[in-house]
């Protein structure tokens, strides 16, 4: 694979001399996407090319880090100059409570780097995604089903360097693959009106393994949504898969265990039970194929595997340069120039975003429990939630809450009639004993699954509350 040309340090030697330490964050981006109205291509696009860096510089003030960063697409000398002009400017008004933070170190790459890349999607994009839509269509027609009736494929193929005041120079390549696949039941005696399912997912490879049974698993969740009912109402037994868990835990927990929430006295200072004594959740940076790898972070510290909780106690604090030099800890290399709007925002633009710490790849380690199949036969009356739209997580208050799309009842340790409507929320994450969802797991799943950012097994939870029906919570069948 291509080594990432160094743009970082064509930006860096446009800069004037600059007497306070500097970073450069540089990215070249390519943007290609297929679009499909049923069985037909609607639109292409591709490739849009988008060349940008951000300058951020550290001043000190007054003892204390004046924090300036301006971002540009302008490669020229002028343009480059401009910028790091901006940025010093702004660091004489913008303080932050660090005192001579120290960036990181050395020239070249770390010692682990994960794999990253989709190399037949690196070689041959728009080549790429055709055959990914192809077999999306070849897919449906083997199981002699309609095609979606919307589906999009968006590909992005980043070549990420970063250079410092301190000799550090880094960079690498990867890529990140967007779906949003819409499918419809329709039709039949009963005049029910349609069903749909939604298909979203973001992770680096083109090629979904499995097509086939995934595309008859979606149509029969559409087709189950269109006779779904809203739940009982109450606190009950509540299933999550880790493609639930991966709308919810990951923001709660980066936020709650960072360095931002600490600095602000509201984190989850080490020592904390947030949970049982089986619980055990880390930060990973260096999973194969995880949308959160990378060899390093958005400020050139190498990637590692971070502590969060052991046997549900808190433990280690996710940190860049600043927090950890202002709450006098370590640096964990969770540098991070995110949005909270997910991981495909997170990789167009990033250049554009000042680093600020943030978790990589939230992985829950697997219980005992067994198979999906096997956790819900220990379930005597609960909901299986197949889908939940908009989780809605509060990173702050560490609560969520959202609509469930598709799911199902449990009754008697078995799946029964379909699930729609009402709401699943409650709290994610509280000290020393209070409610929540991860005090409240009954049973963990032995076998994890990777959904986005986050990695984990399926959970039986006690905690939360579902709003839906009332008459089906006095009346309805297991009340």
């Amino acid at each position: 694979m291509m080594r990432a040309p160094l743009l970082a340090l064509a930006v860096a030697e446009k800069l004037a001399p600059l007497e306070v330490p500097w970073e450069v964050y540089a990215e070249r981006s390519r943007r290609f996407e297929i679009q499909l109205s049923g069985s037909r291509v609607e639109m292409t696009r591709g490739p849009l090319r988008l060349e940008g860096y951000g300058i951020r510089v550290l001043s000190e003030v007054d003892d204390q880090t004046g924090v300036g960063f301006q971002a540009s697409t302008d490669l020229s000398e002028r343009g480059v100059r401009a910028a790091a002009e901006d940025a010093r400017s702004v660091a004489q008004f913008n303080r932050f409570p660090a005192h001579r933070p120290e960036l990181p170190l050395g020239v070249g790459g770390p010692a682990t780097t994960p794999q990253i890349v989709d190399s037949a999607l690196w070689a041959d994009p728009a080549l790429s995604l055709q055959k990914a839509a192809d077999d999306l269509l070849a897919a449906c027609d083997a199981r002699r089903l309609p095609p979606p009736t919307f589906a999009t494929i968006k590909a992005t193929l980043v070549e990420s360097s970063l250079a410092n005041s301190h000799g550090m120079a880094a960079s690498y390549t990867h890529t990140a693959v967007e779906r949003e696949i819409a499918v419809k039941a329709e039709g039949g005696p009963e005049g029910r009106p349609p069903g749909e399912f939604w298909y979203e997912d973001t992770n680096r490879r083109i090629r979904l393994e499995g097509l086939e049974e995934k595309v008859a698993k979606w149509y029969r969740l559409a087709e189950d949504a269109r006779r779904g009912v809203p739940p009982s109402v109450g606190e009950g037994v509540v299933v999550l898969p880790p493609e639930v868990l991966s709308g919810i835990l990951p923001s709660v927990i980066s936020f709650q265990f960072g360095g931002v929430a600490q600095l602000r006295g509201m984190g989850v200072a080490p020592g904390t039970v947030v949970g049982s004594d089986r619980l055990d959740v880390r930060d990973n940076g260096l999973l194969d194929w995880s949308i959160g790898s990378s060899p390093v972070d958005d400020e050139g510290t190498p990637q590692r595997v971070r502590h969060l909780i052991s046997e549900g106690k808190a433990m280690e604090t996710l940190t860049d340069v600043l927090h950890a030099n202002a709450l006098k800890i370590a640096l964990t290399g969770n540098a991070c120039r995110a949005t909270t709007l997910g991981w495909g925002a997170n990789y167009w633009r990033k250049f554009a975003r000042r680093p600020t710490p943030d978790s990589s790849t939230i992985v829950l380690a697997s219980g005992t429990g067994g198979s999906d199949s096997e956790l819900i036969e220990q379930v005597e009356d609960g909901v299986w939630v197949e889908q939940l739209g908009w989780a809605n997580p509060d990173r702050v208050a560490g609560t969520f809450g959202g609509e469930i799309r598709i799911g199902y009842r449990i009754r008697g340790g078995k799946l029964a009639e379909p699930v729609r409507g009402g709401t699943v929320g409650g709290a994610v994450l509280t000290r020393d004993g209070r409610p929540s969802l991860l005090n409240g797991i009954r049973a963990m799943g032995s076998v994890a699954r990777s959904s986005g950012d986050f990695v984990g097994p399926t959970l039986v939870l006690g905690n939360l509350v579902i709003s839906g029906d009332q008459s089906a919570a006095t009346s309805g069948p297991g009340s």
